[in-house]
């Protein structure tokens, strides 16, 4: 089977490491970054992609990961501010098409929209998701 798409998970936290199994599970072509190997150990003997031991918010070890031929990048570490710069670096240095970056601080998710990168905000995802589950309605000042 072909890949589909060349994506890099840099972080394996929690969300990290589900999303680089799923994505490698479909058949994309995925390439795990962590600073920790017991983080990557985390994703399991039937992981299918690459593992890279590194840095993510750094530029050789991006270029490890042959970024330029990226279609996707997801930064998943557990920090914000470093999800934001690896989300910039991606996509403003290095030009991948699709930037996801997680985080959780509404400054840095307006910043990311400013910039044109859709980030993967779990509150907000959470909140949408309780909404169309209970069929409740907003007050109109938060549409």
């Amino acid at each position: 089977m072909a890949k589909k798409a060349r994506i890099i998970v840099v972080g394996c936290s929690m969300f990290g490491c589900a999303i680089a199994q799923a994505l490698s599970t479909a058949g994309h072509d995925v390439i795990a970054v962590d600073m920790q190997d017991d983080a990557l150990e985390r994703l399991g003997s039937d992981f299918d992609g690459e593992t890279i031991t590194g840095d993510g918010k750094s530029a050789l070890v991006l270029e490890e990961c042959d970024i330029r031929r990226a279609s996707h990048l997801v930064a998943a570490t557990g920090d914000d501010a470093t999800n934001l710069l690896i989300a910039e670096l991606a996509s403003e240095i290095f030009g991948v098409p699709h930037v996801l970056p997680l985080v959780d601080d509404n400054a840095f998710v307006d910043i990311l929209y400013d910039m044109g990168i859709e980030p993967i905000c779990p509150h907000r995802v959470c909140e949408e998701e309780f909404f169309r589950l209970t069929g409740l309605t907003r007050k109109e000042a938060d549409l």
